[in-house]
């Protein structure tokens, strides 16, 4: 049997061997990727947290299944439409969109428009001398993020939290940046007030943390100190500066308007 078997070696033709080719299908397609730049710089978030001193973060581009999120009359009735895209295109699924700082969440937004529609931003505004109506268009690439130096009467403390004394009756009050589920608390509440934004940007008056004498203490706070506490935030919150300047074409007047993201942000007039 064994020289049978050498007989069949012997007369065996050797193949060649085909080369391997690469089979290329939609599959094989890598949506791009962009980096974000962050207006917190990564400051505000605790040790631990995925964007602890993290100044940028990646994002791929929209695809049609991001658009499709766009779209769902269920999600948008929920008002989570936005943040299930972002969840979507963020590389690093460790960050939590509801931990997002609001104006890190908003420099994601822009962005994310930007990659997917280009940056030209067709919206309608309204004079602010003639009180016409009239349609600007707005490159998003211009927007950049806010200076937030410090002044003389904010501090900052080593927690990444602020001090600030309220001019009238002499609080010092110890309040923080707003996140995005923060954000969400407000649009779905019954009051959507002055009172419940400074109750959540609040940690604590004159040392004082209880909720309860932080709730008695805005019921007797003065108009000049609750406005002045909300400039006071806005001064240094971080965020994406969405103002601009434009020209009236009906009586030419000059205006800096802070743009607005209306429905048509993400689906603009191509």
């Amino acid at each position: 049997m064994s020289r049978n078997k050498n007989r069949v070696s012997a007369n065996k033709v050797e193949q060649p061997i085909a080369p391997v080719r690469e089979q290329v299908t939609p599959f094989n397609f890598i949506v791009p990727t962009e980096v974000v730049d962050l207006p917190s710089k990564g400051e505000f978030y605790p040790e631990g947290h995925p964007l602890h001193n993290v100044s940028s973060v990646e994002i791929k581009h929209m695809t049609a299944k991001e658009e499709d999120l766009l779209t769902s009359q269920s999600l948008i009735k929920k008002g989570l439409a936005i943040n299930k895209v972002l969840e979507s295109i963020l590389v690093d699924k460790k960050i939590r969109v509801d931990d997002l700082l609001i104006g890190d969440k908003n420099a994601l937004i822009i962005a994310s428009r930007v990659y997917g529609y280009g940056s030209e931003y067709n919206v309608k505004l309204n004079c602010r001398h003639c009180g016409s109506e009239f349609d600007a268009e707005i490159d998003l690439k211009s927007f950049e993020a806010k200076d937030t130096s410090l002044s003389d009467s904010v501090l900052k403390t080593e927690d990444n939290t602020f001090l600030f004394t309220l001019p009238k009756s002499g609080f010092e009050v110890e309040f923080r940046p707003l996140t995005s589920r923060d954000e969400d608390f407000i649009s779905k509440g019954k009051n959507k007030g002055t009172t419940s934004l400074l109750k959540l940007i609040i940690i604590s008056i004159n040392g004082q943390t209880d909720s309860f004498f932080i709730e008695r203490a805005l019921q007797v706070l003065p108009i000049l100190d609750s406005s002045m506490l909300k400039k006071a935030y806005a001064s240094v919150a971080p965020d994406v500066d969405m103002s601009c300047d434009v020209v009236c074409p009906h009586c030419s007047g000059e205006s800096n308007v802070e743009v607005p993201l209306t429905a048509e942000f993400f689906w603009p007039n191509l």
